[in-house]
């Protein structure tokens, strides 16, 4: 089975760094993408918000970028267990150069 997302975004907020009972540095960022997509033969304007989350050296790494295009590549899992909203799991993040 496959969940695979890969996006081109702005990180447009950071939440403070936490870390994990484990001692691994965790980075909730908001995601804000908006492009042009053709869909039944029309284009039409696609904007959106998306929750993330980074884990380990990355997070830490990202913690003060905010207001710049990434690509983000991850999965979609669960926020946590109590809640079901889906969040962008990020394996590998690069600033996205056009």
């Amino acid at each position: 089975m496959n969940n695979l997302l890969r996006l081109t975004a702005k990180i447009a907020e950071t939440k403070p760094l936490r870390y994990t009972p484990a001692g691994v540095p965790v980075l909730d960022l908001l995601l804000q993408h908006e492009s042009w997509q053709e869909e039944n033969g029309q284009k039409c304007l696609v904007k959106f918000e998306m929750n993330a989350r980074l884990l380990g050296r990355q997070a830490e790494e990202w913690q003060y970028r905010q207001n710049i295009m990434v690509e983000a590549e991850g999965f979609l899992a669960q926020r946590s267990q109590r809640f079901n909203r889906p969040i962008l799991r990020i394996r590998n993040i690069q600033e996205y150069k056009g």
